[in-house]
């Protein structure tokens, strides 16, 4: 590989937010005080960032705005980095959803490929979105280093397109993504404009 650009994101997940035990999705929920400062722990050290992107949910803007405005870097607010959209089901507690729709939150668990039971974004449609919104990022922002602000889901999906992982349930249960985790994604681009991820995880405090 000629490698010809470098592009790193590091991805961050939100903090705690209001709503804890509710499927979130796209019901805006605001952060805590507890989750903002988790937020700022895990990107402690990270100085050398050239451009912020954000889902416009609050959970992961309220965060995204405080730490561009710190270091005078451009926030961009992206749409397509939202969690995913439960419809129905959308900021419900699961306890309340297990009583009611016990049948069908089960088989949406076991196999979410071919199950969209409570009538939002299909996972087909939820990955082509998440592969979208990578696709666009690595265009426009090719050889910077970005800090994205997103969601637990959104990030256990990129991860299934990254490191080219089967279109199964399986990897949604396997991965453990805690409030404010944060994984670094390193893009090398070569001369016939192929890409080359890498992921890293945990981030090594190295900048």
């Amino acid at each position: 590989m000629n490698q010809t650009s470098t592009t790193r994101i590091d991805i961050l997940r939100h903090g705690l937010p209001e709503g804890d035990g509710c499927l979130r999705g796209h019901t805006d929920f605001p952060i805590t005080t507890e989750g903002l400062a988790q937020m700022h722990a895990a990107v402690e050290g990270l100085h050398d960032v050239e451009q912020v992107l954000s889902s416009p949910l609050q959970r992961c803007h309220d965060f995204a705005k405080q730490f561009a405005a710190n270091l005078a870097l451009p926030l961009e607010q992206c749409p397509d980095w939202k969690e995913m959209n439960f419809g129905r089901w959308d900021g419900q507690s699961r306890d309340s959803l297990w009583q009611t729709e016990r049948e069908l939150l089960s088989s949406y668990w076991k196999d979410p490929w071919q199950s969209t039971p409570h009538g939002g974004e299909t996972l087909q449609e939820f990955d082509s979105r998440v592969v979208k919104a990578w696709q666009l990022l690595l265009n426009r922002y090719q050889g910077k280093r970005i800090l994205l602000v997103t969601h637990g889901g959104v990030m256990k999906q990129l991860l299934r397109i990254l490191l080219d992982m089967p279109e199964s349930a399986s990897y949604l249960q396997r991965i453990d993504l805690p409030y404010a985790a944060r994984y670094r994604v390193t893009v090398y681009r070569d001369k016939n404009g192929e890409y080359w991820p890498q992921v890293q995880w945990p981030v090594q405090q190295q900048y």
